[in-house]
């Protein structure tokens, strides 16, 4: 059983600095085998545990290290979804020795990444931004362009020394503990067995939109990190039984409690995904992002309330998690999605 105590004790001695990847915390989940927690069962040294709880878990620790945890879980489903018997058994071999995993997608339309066959190998031309975990990672995932789609590769960061981490576009008010830095990927050359499924593997339904499952996970656990922080600070000033203080909180226990359900459905959709259809799968992550995004604003704005002026100074509790949490809520497409739950229930829905 993981020791989250020993997790959250480890994060909150980081440095707010956004060139300091949590090398500490990440040896640490590796020892309790956390980094292993996907895996296929012949991989796993231990029975499950359940992953939409370690989610939870880890970003109520540090939603920087929920961040770069969900993008490790992400990476090693693509695998699983789309990739050889050998690439399976090489790169779950090198996750159960504790390797970093992490998938890289977004890029600036003037540097996107393109991809070129050369005899046997592939040629890249682009770069990466907001590559959470930066050059600290093992193996990135990411995506380029090739004739005939989207292609994933896989790169072994370790094995092109001349790969540099570029910070002018990451200089962000929280998330900094993520390092989502830029990285210039022209003129690597890797083999044609890193390409990883077919071109528009990536972006194929439900799961490429299914995984807002997971970063809404990492939210409710930094949600439930603010409840605590405005608990700690109304517990120091005794002002646990003003009538107010109780009707904010009795608000937040509640919203924080109905997004633990959305969490423990998203587990069993997880695991008996193959009683759902695409369909389904879609519309209840669009639902289940909605939700926790409007959990996590409400709760938000509640902790300011309660905390007033306070909560906004460095050395306050609540200061970071409330500037992370702000940050890590603006994730795209949040309208869509909504848009799509709508559509969805006039489609499918009968009195």
């Amino acid at each position: 059983m993981p020791n989250f105590s020993e997790i959250q004790a480890c994060c909150r001695e980081l440095p707010d600095d956004s060139r300091y990847f949590p090398t500490d915390v990440f040896q640490l989940l590796d020892k309790q085998q956390l980094l292993q927690l996907s895996l296929p069962k012949k991989f796993r040294p231990q029975d499950n545990f359940p992953v939409f709880k370690a989610l939870f878990e880890t970003g109520k620790a540090s939603l920087s290290v929920g961040r770069i945890y969900e993008g490790h879980i992400n990476g090693l489903k693509l695998i699983e979804d789309f990739g050889s018997a050998v690439q399976k058994d090489f790169y779950f071999g090198e996750a159960k020795k504790g390797k970093l995993f992490s998938v890289w997608n977004t890029e600036m339309s003037s540097q996107a990444v393109k991809a070129e066959k050369k005899n046997n190998s592939v040629h890249l031309q682009g770069a990466k931004t907001f590559c959470s975990g930066g050059l600290e990672i093992d193996y990135a995932l990411i995506t380029a362009t090739m004739r005939g789609g989207k292609q994933l590769l896989i790169i072994h960061l370790k094995e092109y020394p001349q790969l540099n981490e570029d910070w002018s576009l990451w200089k962000p008010m929280g998330m900094k503990n993520s390092v989502s830095c830029r990285i210039d990927f022209t003129g690597l050359k890797v083999s044609l067995g890193k390409l990883l499924g077919n071109p528009g593997s990536y972006e194929q339904e439900p799961w490429f939109s299914g995984g807002a499952m997971r970063f809404a996970a990492v939210q409710l656990g930094g949600a439930e990190a603010v409840i605590l922080a405005v608990i700690e600070h109304l517990k120091k000033l005794n002002r646990t039984q003003d009538p107010y203080q109780q009707q904010r909180m009795g608000i937040m226990a509640v919203k924080i409690q109905s997004g633990k359900l959305w969490l423990e459905h998203a587990q069993k959709l997880y695991e008996n995904f193959e009683d759902y259809s695409a369909c389904e799968i879609l519309n209840f992550a669009n639902m289940m992002r909605s939700s926790i995004l409007e959990i996590s604003e409400s709760v938000l704005h509640l902790a300011e309330r309660s905390v007033g002026v306070q909560g906004f100074m460095e050395d306050h509790p609540l200061e970071q998690v409330y500037r992370d949490l702000k940050v890590y809520l603006k994730q795209p497409g949040p309208d869509l999605a909504l848009q799509n739950v709508g559509s969805y229930t006039f489609e499918h829905y009968s009195i």
